[in-house]
């Protein structure tokens, strides 16, 4: 092959479609397309793929989908990033948007350079209103991160086949199972972020209805984020007598911060993949989470899975947890079988490697 992939992703701090293009960008098996990541800004993201030797090339995106955008200045920027690209010796062969949200700038890019153009749609909330605005049918291929997403997407898309690439972890982020505490932990870390459809407040509304039992403990509850804005996504703090709610703001450790809890708890309302959780049980913590995602074939034990955008469930599954503590233990070993088996980065990048194949043959 030659030439280079170009990935388009805005944003560069730490999150779930960043960490995951991440991985691809490092993995050597992509090292024949010679990936160059063009990102918006500086951040995490950026200074990760420079790190392993990918090269970086930045440029301000514009609000793509703006009027002034949409008549000149999409064009404007793909000429800007061609124009850079090339001072740089960088011969495009391949545009990759990592989601929707860069879909009209990855698709003037590819008009630009007259390359095929590539998307991942990544968003849990999108509908085919943003699959027809962002013009995804546009692409000449079209992948999703997880199989319900995928046939969402299929359903909108007459005219090509989506593909389902799921997202993967390296093997080196597995850790040993933590051993199981003899006692109910008094301390846990919630995963997500201020979103509301992360369901944080479905686990404060669940949280509220325990309280009400003098016998359930008080609880320290971290979360891994700022505390929203109540006016986006009130958590209704004010009804939590006995718990203690911290934030910790933006997490760029994931790993090792999740290895410092006996629990962690997932809320999610709704998730394309759900890598934070997937993440959690590799590094070998226990984990109660919704059942979004993929979730579903890592975790088989009932008693650490739940309805999602359903306080009243996960009451149920912290009560029957807390009660059969002593008795039942996080099969962490069968989980981390599982994920090895079907969410490996490795995985991805061989199929990313066919499809590119057949897409510039």
């Amino acid at each position: 092959m030659s030439g280079s992939v170009i990935y388009l992703q805005n944003r560069t701090h730490r999150a779930g479609a960043q960490t995951c293009l991440a991985r691809l960008l490092c993995h050597g098996g992509l090292r024949e397309w010679a990936p160059v990541l063009l990102c918006g800004c500086p951040g995490w993201l950026a200074d990760r793929v420079a790190a392993a030797g990918v090269r970086v090339v930045r440029q301000p995106f514009p609000a793509s989908r703006s009027l002034p955008s949409r008549l000149f200045g999409n064009r404007l920027f793909a000429r800007r990033v061609a124009a850079a690209l090339a001072a740089q010796g960088i011969r495009p062969a391949l545009i990759h948007a990592n989601d929707h949200w860069e879909g009209l700038l990855g698709l003037a890019l590819a008009r630009q350079c007259q390359v095929p153009a590539v998307i991942f749609l990544r968003s849990p909330g999108m509908t085919q209103a943003d699959y027809a605005k962002y013009r995804c049918g546009d692409y000449d291929l079209v992948l999703t991160v997880g199989e319900e997403l995928r046939q969402r997407a299929q359903a909108w898309e007459a005219h090509k086949t989506i593909h389902l690439v799921s997202d993967g972890i390296d093997r080196a982020e597995f850790a040993a199972p933590k051993p199981w505490p003899d006692a109910f932990p008094s301390r846990v870390l919630v995963i997500g972020s201020p979103l509301d459809w992360k369901g944080w407040a479905d686990f404060t509304a669940a949280l509220a209805i325990l309280e009400k039992a003098a016998e359930w403990p008080a609880w320290q509850c971290d979360f891994t984020g700022d505390q929203p804005d109540p006016a986006r996504n009130n958590l209704h703090l004010e009804a939590l007598q006995r718990t203690q709610c911290r934030f910790l703001g933006r997490v760029e450790k994931f790993h090792d911060l999740v290895r410092g809890y006996d629990l962690v708890i997932n809320p999610s309302r709704m998730e394309s993949f759900g890598m934070a959780s997937v993440e959690t049980v590799a590094a070998g913590v226990p984990l109660l989470s919704s059942r979004v995602g993929v979730i579903e074939q890592v975790i088989r034990q009932p008693e650490f899975l739940f309805a999602p955008h359903q306080p009243a469930s996960l009451v149920a599954a912290l009560r029957t947890l807390r009660q059969k503590w002593p008795l039942v233990s996080f099969a962490a070993a069968d989980a981390r079988e599982r994920i090895e088996t079907c969410f490996l980065v490795d995985h991805a990048v061989g199929k990313l490697r066919q499809l590119y194949g057949q897409t510039t043959a």
